[in-house]
């Protein structure tokens, strides 16, 4: 027997084990039913930036808080460049698509009165804060020739997206409103490996690097805003599945959903990192 045919049976075993699972039918009658979901998403209009390159500075003795903050953006290789404006309509512009993309009515400021007057159940989702962070990280690589093991490290621009989000339901003053926090970072990538000189054994590093840019800065915004409207998709599922669990039994997975390929799985990590109030 081919591997891809045991590749195929084992695909077809685990998703039939997984679809077994308690919580992946009601996750599934979630889905399948169409959540009849009003949601108003309310933006922010500012994003908060910070250079954490203090090293770069030769001296920052003299310098006040305010001070030193103007220089290290002053010095910022991305933040000094980027508009509040483009990045936050690509990131809430992609979030309004994919929240109709999964079969949620999707509302914004403008049609506060309209949404204030629904039937359905209804989310307020305000996007309470968002910051980035440029950064270094340290790309590292080893290899062994012979007796003896080579190291190099590589500084990489780095850049950490981080967003706190505030979701209510409308019209529900018994509920609390919960706190969601994600973030994400992206860094320049690096092609690198150990070549040896075969005439005199000489080991050298040679890589290349592929460098962020701003269009990539923004790219990702874009691309963040949907998966985080995929995120609170999953959370309301996976209250759905809560409400709906028997009171004598204890969850055991949290269920993701993924639209592209109408897949659902249990996750550990793809998720908000609800905070306290």
């Amino acid at each position: 027997m081919g591997r891809k045919y045991i590749y195929i049976i084992g695909l077809i075993l685990m998703t039939a084990l997984t679809s077994c699972y308690p919580e992946w039918k009601l996750a599934r009658s979630y889905i399948d039913e169409g959540p009849d979901v009003s949601i108003m998403v309310l933006p922010t209009n500012y994003v908060f930036k910070k250079n954490l390159k203090v090293d770069e500075l030769k001296t920052t003795d003299s310098l006040t808080e305010y001070q030193l903050d103007s220089a290290l953006m002053a010095n910022s290789l991305f933040l000094r460049e980027l508009s509040d404006s483009i990045f936050l309509e690509g990131f809430i512009n992609s979030m309004i698509e994919e929240f109709v993309k999964l079969g949620y009515q999707v509302y914004t400021e403008p049609m506060l009165d309209s949404f204030l007057f629904v039937k359905t159940p209804a989310y307020i989702l305000n996007i309470a804060q968002v910051s980035l962070e440029e950064h270094y990280n340290v790309h590292e690589d080893k290899q062994d020739f012979g007796d003896y093991s080579y190291f190099k490290s590589v500084d990489l621009n780095a850049l950490s997206y981080n967003f706190w989000f505030e979701l209510s339901e409308l019209n529900n003053d018994s509920k609390e409103h919960k706190l969601f926090f994600a973030s994400e970072t992206i860094n320049d990538v690096v092609f690198g490996y150990f070549a040896e000189n075969m005439f005199t054994g000489e080991i050298k590093y040679k890589y290349n690097i592929d460098e962020i840019d701003m269009d990539i800065i923004y790219g990702y915004s874009s691309y963040f805003g949907s998966r985080y409207a995929g995120y609170t998709y999953d959370y309301l599922m996976n209250k759905y599945i809560e409400d709906n669990w028997p009171a004598d039994k204890t969850l055991r997975y949290y269920m993701q959903y993924k639209r592209e390929n109408n897949s659902l799985d249990p996750t550990l990590d793809q998720k908000f990192i609800e905070l306290e109030e």
